[in-house]
């Protein structure tokens, strides 16, 4: 019995890393909100349970807990501390950060320590390469078939619909994860001495090759415009390094998954010189390195950077050893141009799991070579003891403790976020067909994940939209009143909760602006919460014309236009070649009889009009308009309402 349950837990962590390597990068389930990113962080969740189970198991039969000193692991360990640390202490979303890209470390973090306990195992390095190599060559495969449209032929699902669908969840993750495996791939054959080998890796290069270059053809330029957009390094740097101001934040930064609305607060104002660009709110930073710095801060980035150049380094120090070792030659080479990915784009997570997996295989493969920089230690705390008996010892006892307690809380709240996604999922299908199921199905959604920002903030548009539906009845009865009054509270209700869930983000503030904005004359006092939550809103993104622009045109129709037209100035200030806020401003000069600064703002707005665009016409026979209104004044002519766009 001890024999076979030693097998079954060795054997489950040796095919771990395979179906890591393999199945992530493919994996995805249309059925919750996020088919992709979510649901590969589920999978990864349910192996690192598995490995944490298997290993604990593994440790008991044994009587002894068994640890791979590995360059990577300190660092892996303090980078997972980190991640929890900053998502308890830092993070205005906790419960977000914890069950976001903090569970995503942590879990790649247990099936790296657990898998690496395994000593001098030849099966975890080949699982990884076929696992990726395979995986590899099928998300290619599935990428020429769709570009295509063979995939349609097969399939009927909408995710086809779109050019860009990809398995792994986007075109750059893709790449980030293909293009390591070519090269690696293409190294590895020229080596191998196998033909079979060397054949089936030509076929699965070619695949790779072809794949590739359709993804590139995707992020070029598509008629003269861009389909990729990019935070700036520039940008990306200036948001990292001014997060180190604070020391709380330079050593471990604002919490994981917070680099949205630390993006609002640091926004540089130079962005807006870009007409593409200018009205993204990045979740992302320029490339993983500078998120890193910005939501993990110094010990996490210096954690992180650690885990990886350590192991290349050695790997180069080595390498004219092993020149004619195809492993050794192909995790070295996938290592070093995943390091580089990091640097160099925002890392998915499918680009995260391969440096994992590279890792755990690395790491194998310098055990097998001997190297001095890997040691296995048994913890244990008895004599030696007959192996003949079953002997508990303490490590292994306070291990399978500790890993059952906190897989249990972990499930205890993950298995409902997961259901509750499912019913978002629903919400969505059904809103066309059937709006009372959606709703029931959204309602089922904020119940079973309350932390959920976004659920509370569809819900709150979901019963404005009702209350106005009611509001604007001709000939309400009693019970239309009373409904429109009920939906009004409940519409305020669950948009201030989005505000208490997640105070730092600028949309639930725009979002509650909004609101109060639709209630103007329904609901006493609401254009002075309209005001609030809007200057709430610009205090959290200051660099944003499109707020200014906003709370102008509100004072406009609140009848202040003194404060109106200084707010445009200000969004003109942050963004000067914007038309928009230069219209608006000749409107309300054209409304108070100032004609000749009403001209100059409309030309200006003309001067800032692409020719192409629909508005070009407007602003012309507006321009033509103000200039009759100079030469006779008395002439009446209708008022241009300010544009909201």
């Amino acid at each position: 019995m001890r024999g076979s349950l030693e097998k079954i837990s060795t054997q489950v962590l040796q095919f771990i890393p395979l179906v890591l390597a393999f199945l992530t990068p493919l994996f995805f389930l249309p059925i919750t909100v996020d088919a992709f990113n979510f649901n590969k962080l589920y999978l990864v969740s349910f192996l690192a349970s598995l490995s944490m189970i298997a290993w604990c198991l593994r440790s008991l039969v044994r009587g002894k807990l068994t640890v791979n000193l590995s360059p990577s692991l300190l660092p892996l360990l303090f980078l997972a501390l980190a991640f929890v640390i900053s998502s308890v202490w830092l993070s205005p979303t906790k419960h977000a950060s914890l069950f976001g890209q903090t569970t995503l470390t942590v879990s790649l973090f247990i099936i790296f320590v657990s898998v690496t306990s395994l000593q001098k195992s030849v099966a975890v390095i080949n699982s990884v390469i076929f696992g990726l190599v395979t995986s590899a060559a099928t998300l290619s495969l599935i990428t020429i078939l769709h570009r295509f449209d063979l995939l349609t032929r097969i399939f009927s699902s909408d995710l086809l619909t779109n050019k860009s669908f990809n398995l792994t969840g986007g075109i750059l993750p893709a790449l980030a994860f293909t293009l390591p495996v070519l090269v690696s791939s293409v190294a590895y054959l020229i080596i191998h001495r196998n033909r079979l080998t060397k054949s089936l890796l030509f076929a699965a290069s070619i695949i790779m090759i072809v794949a590739s270059l359709i993804n590139l053809t995707l992020i070029f330029p598509q008629n003269g415009q861009s389909t990729l957009f990019l935070l700036p390094f520039r940008a990306g740097w200036s948001i990292a390094i001014d997060t180190l101001k604070s020391w709380q934040t330079a050593l471990l930064g604002t919490g994981p998954d917070t680099f949205l609305t630390t993006f609002t607060r640091l926004r540089p104002s130079y962005l807006n010189t870009d007409n593409l660009t200018w009205i993204i709110r990045f979740p992302e930073s320029s490339n993983y390195i500078f998120t890193l710095i910005t939501t993990t801060g110094i010990i996490g980035t210096l954690s992180f950077l650690s885990a990886f150049i350590r192991p290349v380094c050695i790997s180069i120090k080595h390498c004219k050893a092993n020149t004619d070792n195809p492993a050794y030659v192909f995790l070295s080479l996938a290592l070093i141009s995943v390091l580089i990915s990091f640097f160099a784009i925002p890392a998915g997570t499918v680009t995260l799991i391969l440096g994992i997996v590279l890792l755990i295989a690395l790491t194998a493969e310098f055990d097998l070579l001997e190297l001095k920089n890997i040691q296995n230690t048994d913890l244990k705390l008895s004599r030696k003891t007959d192996p003949s008996k079953f002997t508990l010892m303490l490590p292994s006892v306070i291990l399978t403790f500790a890993s059952t307690f906190l897989l249990s809380v972990y499930w205890y709240y993950a298995l409902p976020t997961y259901s509750a996604s499912m019913s978002a999922r629903q919400a969505e299908a059904l809103i066309t067909t059937n709006p009372v199921g959606a709703y029931l199905k959204e309602i089922n959604a904020a119940k079973l994940d309350p932390y959920n920002v976004n659920y509370a903030l569809s819900l709150s548009q979901f019963f404005k939209s009702l209350s106005l539906v009611l509001l604007n009845k001709k000939d309400a009865t009693a019970d239309d009143k009373k409904n429109a009054t009920d939906y009004m509270q409940k519409t305020i209700d669950y948009g201030k909760q989005a505000a208490l869930l997640d105070p730092y983000n600028v949309i639930v503030w725009e979002n509650l602006a909004d609101i109060y904005q639709s209630f103007i004359g329904f609901a006493e006092g609401a254009h002075n919460f309209a005001i609030s939550h809007l200057a709430q809103a610009i205090a959290l993104d200051q660099s944003n014309p499109h707020l200014r622009l906003k709370l102008g045109i509100l004072f406009f129709n609140l009848g202040d236009s003194d404060q109106a037209i200084k707010l445009l100035n200000q969004a003109i200030e942050l963004k000067q070649n914007w038309a928009i806020p230069y219209y608006n401003i000749s409107a309300i000069y054209k409304l108070n009889k100032d004609y000749s600064r009403a001209l100059q703002y409309i030309q200006a707005s003309q001067q800032y009009t692409s020719p192409a665009s629909t508005d070009f016409a407007k602003v012309q026979d507006e321009i033509k308009s103000i200039e009759k209104l100079l030469t006779t004044p008395t002439t009446p002519t209708p008022t241009p309402t300010p544009s909201k766009k």
